[in-house]
């Protein structure tokens, strides 16, 4: 994660990306203003503080969505006029004029989706082309979609914070799949699209498992998601979560989630306790809900984590 502080307000307002823009200050409370960046395999996430207000005027780039999240309940945001209610997002499609304008200090996050991991993405790139003007919109407040996001960004930013590799670890990947589920549903879109089955050739259960342990075996060690595994066998999530209940008596979600955590456990037993940390080696292994994780493995192996990596091992197997 890369964190700035700036004294100078151009020089913050040149740290913002994402958009094509110039920004003025006003009423300045503190004359100081910050700006982290977080970025994820797909998605660049912002978090800004300022210790003013300030108008922002520009353009989007044309290859992706920004949501935008305001953050101080005691600051009034409005954007092209329309104030932003309180559990509301602003969303700024592909290349569209906008106006942000803020008359007190505040807070605010954002994270950039290129089109293409959005459902309908090419689509809404074409129409911005042609006679469909692309806007600068608000979101009706939904409470339960703010919180979702709001968790999702404090959790990367924690992690980024407390582990340099983050962004290139396998965990990035999973926090950054539950992030385009939640931009999906902001944009009033399923991630995705809508499954065609009847496309795809009928498979027996026996080939649908098969290519499963093929894909698993290849990421040994490696996370694998539920949609990334049904994308590669070529059947929808349905009906590899019939076939994998059938087969192995556990649906595929419930599969990969043990198949993490006696990953994880090999991995703390053999490993040198001081010479490497839990978080390290949860992260490596596509884990970012760190304390649900711990809850999962107690559940599992009766101890926590830190518990499995302190412990001195023989030779012998358990």
């Amino acid at each position: 994660m890369k964190s700035q502080y700036f004294q100078d307000f151009d020089e913050f307002a040149n740290s913002v990306r994402d958009v094509d823009s110039t920004m003025m200050l006003q009423n300045p409370v503190r004359l100081i203003w910050s700006m982290n960046h977080v970025y994820l395999p797909e998605i660049h996430m912002q978090l800004g503080q300022l210790g003013s207000g300030n108008i922002v005027e520009g353009q989007s780039w044309s290859n992706g969505y920004v949501l935008y999240l305001p953050l101080t309940a005691t600051c009034e945001y409005s954007a092209n006029g329309k104030v932003v209610d309180k559990d509301s997002f602003l969303i700024l499609e592909p290349g569209c004029d906008f106006c942000i304008s803020t008359k007190t200090e505040h807070d605010w996050c954002s994270i950039f989706v290129p089109t293409h991991n959005l459902a309908r993405g090419s689509e809404l790139v074409e129409s911005s082309s042609g006679w469909e003007k692309m806007t600068c919109r608000v979101t009706r407040p939904n409470l339960q979609l703010v919180d979702q996001f709001q968790s999702l960004v404090d959790m990367v930013m924690t992690a980024a914070t407390n582990y340099c590799e983050f962004e290139s670890s396998p965990a990035a990947r999973g926090v950054e799949a539950e992030l385009l589920k939640v931009a999906s549903l902001i944009l009033g879109q399923r991630q995705g699209g809508k499954p065609h089955p009847e496309r795809r050739p009928r498979l027996s259960r026996e080939e649908i498992i098969r290519r499963s342990k093929e894909l698993l075996e290849e990421r040994d060690g490696k996370p694998v998601l539920v949609g990334e595994l049904a994308a590669r066998v070529e059947v929808s999530e349905r009906t590899l979560r019939t076939a994998f209940n059938e087969y192995f008596g556990v649906g595929p979600a419930r599969y990969l989630q043990l198949r993490q955590l006696h990953q994880v456990h090999r991995v703390l037993r053999a490993a040198e306790p001081g010479a490497v940390s839990v978080s390290d080696i949860l992260f490596q292994h596509g884990v970012w809900q760190l304390s649900r994780f711990g809850s999962q493995y107690r559940r599992l192996f009766g101890e926590l984590p830190s518990e499995t990596l302190r412990t001195k091992r023989g030779s012998s197997l358990r």
